[in-house]
Order: C-alpha cells, then structure tokens, then sequence
C-alpha cells in the first residue's frame, strides 16, 4: 500500500507528522499531488480549539492548490476538460486534508449542477462534492493558492454587498478584511472604505491597498461618531479578553446607523459578544453567506470561484503582496511554530510549498 506523510491534528495545539495511506481515487472524481497550501486562520482556529472536528484526528489545511495524478472512470470529462497534470483549486466546506502529500476532490465546475448533499455535524446541510476552478498555465502556484480565500471573501460581499455610496467598516485587516476591502473599494462603488485593527502594519498594508483609514480600536473609539456606516464586514477571528465596552464587535454595533448592514465572515463555535440591544434598538441586519447547500447550492459556489480566479488575474485582488513567507511542508517543526505564532505575528499569508 502505498503510503503518504500528513500532518494531523490529535487535540488542540497537539500534531504529529504521520505516515497514512494515500487516497484512492473517486469513481467520479480526482485524485490529486498537493503543490501549495495556504494557511487560514480556520486552520489556526482548529488548532487553538475554537473551531471543533467531528472526531480526531484531522488534516487540517484547505486553501489548496493540486496537480491531478489520476481521474475517475466516471468523472464527467466533457464539461470538465480536465486532464493529468492539470491543477486545480477548490473551495467547500467538506474540504480538509490539505497538510497532506495527496488529496481527492470530487469537484463542481463552473456551468456544472451536480450535488451531493447531506446533513453534517454542525447543524447544516453540506455537499460531498466542492467548487472547483482549473489554473491555466500562465498563473503560478503561490499566486493560484489565493484563490480559495478570495473565494470565501467574494462569496459573503457578493450575497450580502453594500449599496452603492455606502460608508464601510471593515473589522480586521488580515487576509480576508483585504480582500473584501479591495474589492468593495474597486467594484461596488461606496462613499468610504474604512478598517479597523490592533496591528498597525497591517494598518499600514489596509491603507497601500484599499483603506481610506485604518484606525486602531480607541482610535475608532474615540474619534468616529455612532451611527456613521452603513455597512460592516466582520472579518475577525475569535474575540476574547477584551473589555465588555470595547469589544470590537459591539463597538462595530454602535458605529452603524439605524437599519445598518452587519455581514458575518468568520465562524468560532465559541460564543462571541453580539450586542442584542442595539441589534433591537437599531434594526441591526446582520446577514452571512451561508455555508448550507440548501441556501447557497455548490453549483453556485463554483461559478464564485471562477469569478475569484478572475479578480486575481484582473489585480482587483494583489495576490502577491498578500503573501509573506512560503514554508516548505518538509519543516514539520516549523510548520508547528507558525501554528503556535500564527496570532501573533505581522505577517498576512503563508504559503506552505510542497514542490521539490
């Protein structure tokens, strides 16, 4: 049996580099060498504990780039167009088991409906199937690793975007608050773009790429008055050890007008401090793109992905300043380390190569 290195996740903050079998191939799907994987702050999430798998372990990693080894004798090759040593890039929520030397992926494409549908453990309806997007070959690795995140950014501004001459919040100015930043900045018209964080480089990075100001939380306290936007892009992670009054998500709460717009980008299973008063005071709408199926199908996931690849081939997104360091996979001890530092840390994206 052939067998494969994987970095699995046994209980919080505890991995090991393990030896498992590599996946066979799905009759209807792919079989696939990992190239790159970027880290995401879902993978830190899991690995601090704020985010729980169904069971352990788990191959955490799923901001993935792949060459397809082999292809299933029932996958639809007509309207996929897919050959060996083609790459590919997927998003779905089905979708963990990057940090691994070999992966699988029954994809969607772009103009494909297909569905897969069953009820997962955290309370939705998912697709064993995922949203799929072919590299063509003028793209790079490192740059084509992005595409799974500007697929999550575009997929919640798409659903829930600001009307045109709204005033923005961005809540984070990590991976995510960029690209939504950038691409509600470039395309969707609003009369201000403004970020907030407590990392004044990535202050600095917001304003060089989409920001109009990038405030440090008693900043935006102290110098923005309530009830000035029209819209919030909550792009944070878990919140925790901050001061009732100046939680970054109630402060967020007051600063948008009556009826303002509060979109949710990122998921913690820990309970996070939402204002319910002025929810009810101001007629707060606080919207997500849902991860359930049955709400926003994949088939619909996968025409996201391909617009994603657009945006970054089109510089609406610079994929190439998000990245600050590529890691080789082959460091197990300081793949750990970046997990351990990863909040503590000025940098944006990692990218994990696992190339020769």
């Amino acid at each position: 049996m052939e067998t494969m290195k994987a970095v699995q996740l046994l209980a919080p903050r505890k991995t090991v580099l393990a030896e498992i079998p590599v996946p066979s191939t799905p009759a209807d799907g792919l079989l696939l060498k990992t190239r790159c994987v970027s880290i995401c702050s879902t993978d830190i999430s899991f690995f601090e504990g704020h985010l729980f798998p169904s069971e352990y372990p788990v191959i955490l990693g799923h901001e993935y780039l792949g060459e397809v080894l082999d292809i299933g004798p029932d996958f639809d090759q007509e309207d996929a167009d897919i050959r060996v040593g083609d790459r590919v890039v997927y998003w779905g929520q089905t979708d963990f088991g990057g940090f691994a030397e070999y992966r699988t992926v029954r994809p969607i494409f772009s103009g494909q409906v297909k569905a897969d549908v069953f009820e997962a453990d955290r309370n939705f309806y998912d697709d064993r199937r995922a949203a799929a997007v072919k590299i063509p070959d003028e793209m790079s690795d490192l740059e084509a690793s992005f595409i799974e995140p500007v697929t999550g950014a575009l997929r919640s501004v798409l659903s829930n975007p600001p009307r045109i001459g709204d005033k923005v919040l961005i809540l984070g100015t990590g991976p995510i608050g960029v690209i939504a930043g950038s691409v509600i900045k470039q395309l969707l018209a609003p009369n201000t773009v403004v970020s907030v964080d407590t990392n004044p480089a990535r202050n600095a990075f917001a304003e060089r790429q989409f920001s109009d100001k990038a405030y440090l939380p008693d900043e935006l306290i102290d110098t923005v008055e309530e009830g000035t936007f029209d819209y919030v892009f909550d792009a944070l992670p878990t919140v925790q050890g901050v001061e009732e009054n100046k939680d970054p998500r109630r402060v967020a709460m007051r600063k948008l007008k009556a009826g303002g717009r509060y979109v949710l980008y990122g998921a913690s299973q820990e309970m996070q401090k939402f204002d319910t008063w002025l929810i009810l005071a101001k007629g707060i709408n606080i919207r997500s793109a849902p991860f359930d199926v049955t709400s926003f199908p994949m088939h619909k996931s996968a025409n996201v992905i391909a617009s994603a690849m657009h945006m970054l081939r089109s510089g609406v997104v610079d994929g190439k300043a998000l990245l600050s360091t590529v890691h080789k996979f082959s460091d197990y001890d300081g793949l750990v380390d970046i997990f351990e530092n990863y909040r503590f840390t000025t940098d944006l994206k990692t990218i994990v190569d696992f190339r020769s």
